[in-house]
C-alpha cells in the first residue's frame, strides 16, 4: 500500500514539472521575443500595413486643333480628384510627467469643440445641392457618430471626389487647416501671414482621373476607361498608350482601409514621369457639326442608327467621325463605333468598285450600251429590279450608273462572268481593286475584315455582289476607297493622330501611310471621276448640286430584312460617300442611315443633306486655308498650347514663322488679383479662367467669347458677376 503512494507521488511529481517546464518555457519565449525579437515583429508588423507602392504618373493629354487660330483643344487629360478623411480617434502619446504612454483624443475636445461647427456649416454651403450632399445637422450628426465609437474611428471620410477647386475650398477649412502665425521679433506681436497648411488631423488620398471637355462628343473615336482596369482604354486613347501612361514612381504608403492607401510622406522614392500628349487629326468644329447634322437627319426620320465619317484627301486625316445609336430611351448616343467597326451590305455606292472592275480589265466602255428597268438572268430564281421602276430601255453604261440601275450594271457581271462561268474570277477581280482586308489604323478598335461571301455562291449572288450585296464592309473602308479615287488612285490609310508632344516640342510626326500606290489606270480613274460627278449634276445625287465648288460621289440604297425565302421585315440603309470639290479635291465623305421610319429611305433624300451640311460648312471656313497652306503647313498644327517660348520653338521645328501669340487659360490669368482677357476663348476655357479668379459667370449666344461686361485689366471683388457674349 505504501508502494503504491508513493508510485503514485512519484508519477504526480513528474506531471508537476513537466508542466512547470511548459511553463516557464512559455514565459521565457514571451520575453525572448518582447525584448530580443521585438524590434523584428513591431517592423513586421509596420510592414503589413505599410509597403512601398506605385504611384501613378500623369496620363498625357489628348488635343485637337482649331483650324481658326491654330490653337489646341483639349479633348482629354488628367485632372486631380481628391478623398479627405479626419481623424476622429484616439492615439497613445507619451508624458513627460508621468513617464509613461496614455491614450489621448488626436483632436482634443476643446478644438473639436470650436472648429466642428463651422466645418460642417462650410461643407454643407460648398456642397449645398449636389448628389450626396448634407446639411449641416447631417454632417454634425454623421461625424458625432464616428467619435463616439469606442476609441473613436481614425479615419472617417470627409468628402470624395473632391475637384481641385473644391479641394481650395475645403483646405482652409476648420479642423483641415491652420493659419500660419509668427511672432515678430520686433514687437513680439502674432502676425498673420494669411496662409495655411494642414494639420496633422487629417490624410488626403490624391489619384487623378480621365476628364473629357467636350464629353460626349466622339467619345468611343477618343477613347474611353475599359471596366475593371482604371489604366485600360479603348480608341485612340488605348492605341497610343505607351506614349500618354508616363512612368510610375514609387512612394511609401499606408493602408487604412481595405483598398484605401494614404502617402506616409510626400517625397517618392522613385519621382512619376508624366506621359506625353498627342494631338489628334479632329476638327472639333467639324466633329461638332457633323454630330449635330447627323442627329437631326436620323431624329427626323426616327432612324435606328448612323454615322458620318470626314476624311483629308491627300493625307487620310480624318477630321470628324461620329456614331449614333438610339437607346432604350429614345436619344441617339454614341454607344458603339458604328463607322469603324460595324459590317453592313453597301448597296449602290458598291457600284463604283465594280465599275472600277468593268473599266480597268477592259469589259465594256462608258458608252456601251445596257439593259435597265428589269430582267431575270438565265439561271436566276429572281428578277433584278431597279429602283423606280421607271423602264428607260438601254442606255449607257455611264447613265446606267448615274440613275443607278441595277440592271445595267448586273448586265455586265452576267456577260462577262456567269455566262461564260467565271463567277469565282469576278470575286477576284474584287479583291484585286478593293481592299479587303483590315485597315489597322492607329485607334484600339476590333477592327473586322470585310469579305465576300463565297459559299455555296448562287447566279442570284453573283449577280447582287456587282450593286451591293453578299459582301460586307465598314463604312470607314468603303470611304477608303472613294478616297483613293479623290486622291489620283493613291489609298492611304486613314489617320487619327498627327503628332506626340512633350513640353510644347514635337516628340514624334506621323506622316501619310499609303495602302497602294495606283489602284486602277488612268484612264480608268478619269473615266470613273466623271461618273462620280455626273451621279450628283444629272442623276441620284442632284440634291448635292449647284454648289460652287462641285461634288462627286454616288448614292446607295440597300434592303435589310430579305431572305431566300422572301422577305422577312424590310428596311433599308440609305448612304452616300464621294469627295469634293470635284477640281483638286481636298475631302472625302460617307454618310450611312440604317431604319429609317418615315417615307424618305434612299441615299439622295437621307445621307445627301448631311453630306451637305458638311461640305458646305467646310469650304465656307476650311478650304482657303488649306489651298493657302503648303503640304508641310497643312499637316501641322500652328501652334501648340503653353508659353510664346514654347509656341516658337514648336514653330521652328517645323519650319513655320511665329506671327501671333498664344492666348490660353494659363498665359490669360497670369495677374489673378485683374478681371481675365476671355475674349476669343471658348466658353469652357472662358468660364474655367474666370471662376478661378472668383467670378460669377453667366454668358449667351454660341461660339467664341467676342465681349465681356467687366473689361480686362479690371479690379474685382470675388462674387462680383461678369456676363459674355458669344458669336
Amino acid at each position: 500500500m505504501q508502494d503504491d503512494k508513493r508510485t503514485i507521488m512519484f508519477r504526480f511529481f513528474w506531471v508537476y514539472l513537466i508542466i512547470l517546464i511548459g511553463f516557464v518555457s512559455v514565459i521565457g519565449k514571451i520575453v525572448y521575443i518582447q525584448v530580443v525579437e521585438g524590434s523584428f515583429w513591431k517592423k513586421l508588423s509596420q510592414d503589413r500595413y505599410e509597403e512601398m507602392r506605385p504611384v501613378k504618373a500623369k496620363r498625357g493629354s489628348i488635343y485637337s486643333v482649331d483650324a481658326d487660330n491654330g490653337e489646341l483643344l483639349m479633348l482629354a487629360t488628367d485632372v486631380p480628384k481628391y478623398d479627405v478623411y479626419i481623424d476622429l480617434g484616439n492615439t497613445y502619446l507619451f508624458d513627460k510627467k508621468l513617464k509613461k504612454k496614455t491614450m489621448q483624443r488626436v483632436i482634443d475636445n476643446e478644438t473639436y469643440r470650436k472648429g466642428i461647427s463651422v466645418l460642417c456649416d462650410s461643407l454643407a454651403r460648398i456642397y449645398a445641392g449636389k448628389t450626396g450632399g448634407k446639411t449641416k445637422s447631417e454632417y454634425m450628426a454623421y461625424f458625432r457618430k464616428y467619435r463616439q465609437m469606442d476609441k473613436g474611428n481614425r479615419y472617417v471620410l470627409v468628402e470624395k471626389d473632391i475637384t481641385l477647386e473644391e479641394w481650395e475650398r475645403v483646405r482652409k477649412l476648420p479642423l483641415i487647416s491652420k493659419e500660419k502665425v509668427r511672432k515678430s521679433r520686433d514687437t513680439g506681436k502674432i502676425i498673420h501671414s494669411g496662409k495655411f497648411y494642414l494639420t496633422n488631423y487629417i490624410n488626403v488620398v490624391e489619384r487623378n482621373v480621365r476628364y473629357y471637355p467636350y464629353y460626349p462628343m466622339a467619345r468611343r473615336t477618343i477613347g474611353v476607361p475599359i471596366d475593371g482596369c482604371d489604366t485600360c482604354y479603348d480608341g485612340i486613347d488605348g492605341f497610343y498608350s505607351s506614349y500618354l501612361a508616363g512612368e510610375s514612381g514609387v512612394r511609401k504608403e499606408r493602408k487604412i482601409n481595405p483598398g484605401i492607401w494614404i502617402p506616409v510622406d510626400n517625397d517618392e522614392q522613385i519621382k512619376a514621369i508624366d506621359g506625353k500628349d498627342i494631338v489628334t487629326t479632329i476638327d472639333v468644329r467639324l466633329q461638332e457639326l457633323a454630330e449635330n447634322s447627323l442627329r437631326k437627319c436620323l431624329d427626323s426620320n426616327d432612324a435606328k442608327s448612323g454615322c458620318v465619317i470626314l476624311m483629308e484627301v491627300k493625307t487620310g486625316f480624318v477630321r470628324a467621325i461620329s456614331s449614333l445609336e438610339k437607346n432604350k430611351e429614345g436619344d441617339y448616343v454614341e454607344q458603339v463605333n458604328i463607322a469603324i467597326i460595324s459590317y453592313f451590305e453597301p448597296g449602290s455606292t458598291f457600284k463604283a468598285i465594280s465599275a472600277m472592275v468593268y473599266l480597268d480589265k477592259g469589259l465594256i466602255d462608258t458608252s456601251s450600251m445596257v439593259s435597265t428597268f428589269e430582267k431575270k438572268f438565265p439561271g436566276a430564281k429572281t428578277t433584278i429590279r431597279d429602283v423606280g421602276r421607271i423602264n428607260h430601255g438601254k442606255v449607257s453604261f455611264g447613265r446606267a450608273m448615274e440613275m443607278s440601275s441595277n440592271v445595267g450594271v448586273s448586265q455586265v457581271v452576267y456577260d462577262n462572268y456567269i455566262s461564260k462561268k467565271k463567277s469565282v474570277d469576278f470575286q477576284k477581280d474584287l479583291k484585286e481593286y478593293f481592299y479587303f482586308d483590315k485597315l489597322n489604323m492607329d485607334i484600339k478598335i476590333a477592327e473586322p475584315k470585310p469579305y465576300i461571301n463565297e459559299k455555296g455562291v448562287s447566279v442570284d449572288d453573283i449577280l447582287r455582289l456587282s450593286f451591293g450585296y453578299v459582301s460586307v464592309m465598314t463604312p470607314m473602308q468603303l470611304l477608303t476607297f472613294y478616297n483613293g479615287v479623290a486622291n489620283n488612285g493613291v489609298m492611304v490609310k486613314p489617320m487619327f493622330v498627327s503628332h506626340i508632344v512633350k513640353d510644347g516640342e514635337i516628340v514624334k510626326a506621323f506622316e501619310p501611310v499609303v495602302i497602294k500606290q495606283k489602284m486602277c489606270k488612268k484612264e480608268t480613274l478619269d473615266k470613273l471621276q466623271d461618273i462620280l460627278k455626273n451621279v450628283v449634276e444629272k442623276g441620284t445625287g442632284k440634291r448635292l448640286s449647284k454648289t460652287g465648288y462641285g461634288i462627286a460621289g454616288k448614292t446607295g440604297t440597300a434592303e435589310i430584312g430579305y431572305s431566300k425565302r422572301g422577305i422577312v421585315a424590310l428596311q433599308h440603309r440609305a448612304s452616300f460617300a464621294g469627295y469634293f470639290p470635284t477640281e483638286n479635291p481636298q475631302y472625302s465623305c460617307i454618310v450611312v442611315v440604317s431604319e429609317p421610319q418615315k417615307n424618305a429611305t434612299h441615299g439622295g433624300d437621307l445621307a445627301a443633306p448631311v453630306f451637305r451640311d458638311l461640305s458646305d460648312r467646310v469650304v465656307g471656313t476650311r478650304l482657303t486655308y488649306h489651298q493657302e497652306v503648303s503640304k508641310e503647313e497643312k499637316q501641322m498644327p500652328n501652334a501648340i498650347k503653353g508659353n510664346q517660348n514654347s509656341y516658337n520653338k514648336f514653330c521652328q521645328n517645323i519650319g513655320l514663322k511665329p506671327n501671333k501669340t498664344i492666348v490660353t487659360s494659363k498665359t490669360a490669368s497670369t495677374n489673378s488679383n485683374l478681371v481675365a482677357d476671355v475674349v476669343g476663348m471658348s466658353i469652357r476655357d472662358a468660364v474655367y479662367v474666370l471662376e478661378k479668379q472668383g467670378l460669377r459667370v453667366s454668358f449667351d449666344g454660341k461660339g467664341k467669347v467676342v465681349s465681356q461686361s467687366i473689361p480686362k485689366g479690371s479690379g474685382f471683388k470675388k462674387g462680383n458677376h461678369i456676363h459674355l457674349k458669344l458669336n
